[in-house]
Formats: structure tokens, C-alpha cells, sequence
């Protein structure tokens, strides 16, 4: 019991670091679809789009660079930490 006890308090320090962490760094996580694993986008955008190789991010809603590419771009979408 006190084993588990600390392992949910290490797990709670070691979220509040990485989110203290990203905040210093002005960054948020994202998931790449493509790729399967998570990336890290600077701050204050609202869409990140990723063709598998590249990472393309804006804050318009209505950006799509499917529209003026001929590569296959796929939306990612923020993680929640």
C-alpha cells in the first residue's frame, strides 16, 4: 500500500514537470497519425497538419494544405497531458 501510494505521487510529480517543462519551452504534444508517436509544436496554434515527413501548423480554421499540395497531409490532434 505505501509502494502504491508512492508510485501515484511520482506519476503526479512527473506530469506536473512535463507540462512545467513544455511551458518553458513554449511547446504543446501532438499526435502524428502518420507516424504513430507523439511530436512536440511550438505554442499558440490551433491545427498541425503532418505528411509523414514535414509538420505545417496554423491558426486559421480554415487552413487545409491538402488544398495547394499534391503531397497527403493529415491532421493531428492535441494531447491532452
Amino acid at each position: 500500500m505505501i509502494y502504491q501510494g508512492y508510485q501515484r505521487r511520482s506519476a503526479a510529480y512527473d506530469h506536473m514537470f512535463d507540462n512545467y517543462i513544455q511551458g518553458l519551452r513554449g511547446v504543446e504534444t501532438y499526435r502524428d497519425p502518420v507516424n504513430n508517436w507523439d511530436v512536440e509544436i511550438p505554442v499558440g496554434y490551433e491545427n498541425a497538419w503532418t505528411n509523414g515527413t514535414d509538420y505545417v501548423s496554423s491558426d486559421s480554421p480554415n487552413f487545409d494544405p491538402n488544398v495547394s499540395s499534391n503531397q497527403n497531409w493529415h491532421k493531428m490532434k492535441r494531447e491532452q497531458r
